[in-house]
């Protein structure tokens, strides 16, 4: 959605209807037929985006992966998506009251995801079954709150400060076989980052 990758590049307040229109090639007047205004543009934007991880959560949770995999994949598929972490977005997404209330909603509803897969995790093994999954989802909705990163750690890339935060807080709750495959990812990242 150009409109949504706009609000996200640039902040939601930069980014005007006339931008908007410009890079559709439409006209304004277009835009308005079926948007009412930039909050209802915005709130449009959040749910496509939603829909569409989901939608890759679900391709993914068919497969033969393990809890940890999931995990994993959905954190690779959100570096792919850099524009979607944007400090102005979120400082600007404050002014937008119905268009944050949706974002909080998709947040609630990420914690309630978690929890689903960390207790498939207990059951293949890879989690261990004495952690209160209930905290972990909501530690993993706070944890959201980290795709905007504070000032204070700006030297470092957002991938390298995801990947951190992901792979210790995944350590913490898993079994030996859990590691293992943790292990297997983290050499397999550094090898990748080794041949590029």
């Amino acid at each position: 959605m150009v409109a949504f990758d706009l609000f996200s590049q640039y902040g939601i307040k930069s980014v005007s209807m006339d931008d908007i229109a410009r890079h559709l090639a439409i006209s304004k007047r277009t835009i308005y037929a079926t948007f009412p205004d930039k909050e209802s543009l915005l709130t449009e934007g959040i749910e496509y985006t939603h829909k569409k991880m989901s939608s890759y959560l679900a391709r993914i949770e068919k497969e033969s992966y393990t809890a940890i995999d999931i995990f994993l994949l959905l954190y690779e598929e959100l570096m792919k998506h850099p524009r979607w972490y944007s400090r102005k977005f979120y400082e600007d997404l404050k002014r937008y009251p119905v268009a944050l209330e949706k974002k909080e909603s998709e947040k609630s509803r990420f914690a309630g995801v978690c929890s689903r897969i960390f207790n498939r995790g207990v059951k293949e093994g890879v989690f261990q079954p004495d952690v209160n999954f209930e905290i972990m989802g909501l530690l993993a909705k706070e944890q959201l709150k980290m795709l905007t990163v504070p000032q204070s750690l700006s030297k470092h890339s957002n991938e390298e400060i995801y990947s951190t935060v992901l792979t210790t807080f995944l350590r913490g709750i898993s079994t030996d076989k859990g590691r293992a495959i943790l292990t297997r990812w983290m050499a397999s990242r550094i090898s990748y980052n080794k041949t590029e």
